[in-house]
């Protein structure tokens, strides 16, 4: 797997589970850019933990990470109908487009209850960095995070002004536009990402991820073409194993 930056200066788990596929999609990009191990940190403590910890390679840096998306409760109801009655899964809509704007669209979406929840989940427990990982389930928002990361692509003129994040959060990710590098059943998905520090500014990634680390898609969202025995994902409440998804 590798990782190529470019420089631009609620899905709380129940105890004992394992790590949904959005979130491992987090982890491991995470992970690629920030050259760290990720422990699931909410498996014992419910809604009331973050997603994941870990230490920075100085050993003294905790840092924390929620990894969340706004409500589409609706479009995930429809396409789950669409899947039992065999049709496809679609969007119908408009997207404002908001050109130069993608700020004011990233402050309006922290400033939104579902993300106030979340980020008073992490100011709730000690950190040195509180990380928000942000994705979108549906083009409606999806589409303002790919514009976000393709500031990455040579060509990308849109401009984006400087975020004020909320007190007490140092970083927010938003993930953007995923290619699939090859048709096979098994290949690697080359996934954009955009991120603002409080200390670093804006930065871009692209990253790759392997299919056979992620678990399977949501049942009742998606039939998954992977047979189980092929999935090998990371064991992240003992980083460095892997565990049968």
């Amino acid at each position: 797997m590798g990782t190529r930056t470019c420089y631009n200066a609620s899905m709380s788990n129940s105890p004992g589970a394992k790590v949904r596929r959005e979130e491992e999609i987090a982890f491991l990009a995470m992970e690629q850019v920030l050259g760290v191990d990720i422990r699931l940190a909410d498996a014992n403590g419910g809604d009331k933990m973050p997603d994941g910890s870990w230490e920075n390679r100085d050993g003294r840096t905790r840092c924390i990470v929620e990894v969340t998306s706004p409500p589409a409760d609706r479009l995930m109801a429809e396409w789950a109908k669409a899947k039992r009655e065999g049709r496809s899964q679609a969007e119908s809509g408009a997207v404002p487009l908001r050109l130069n704007e993608l700020a004011d669209v990233c402050a309006e979406l922290l400033a939104s209850d579902w993300a106030v929840e979340n980020i008073e989940k992490l100011k709730a427990q000690p950190a040195d960095e509180r990380h928000l990982f942000l994705f979108g389930r549906g083009h409606d928002v999806g589409h303002y995070f790919y514009r976000l990361s393709d500031s990455c692509e040579v060509g990308s003129t849109e401009p984006v002004a400087d975020l004020v994040l909320p007190d007490g959060i140092s970083d927010v990710w938003f993930r953007g536009r995923a290619r699939r590098k090859s048709g096979q059943l098994l290949g690697s998905t080359e996934v954009w990402l955009a991120r603002y520090g409080t200390a670093l500014g804006w930065q871009r990634y692209v990253v790759e991820i392997e299919e056979q680390d992620l678990p399977s898609p949501a049942a009742g969202i998606a039939d998954d073409p992977v047979p189980a025995p092929m999935r090998h994902t990371k064991d992240r409440t003992a980083v460095g194993g892997t565990a049968d998804s």
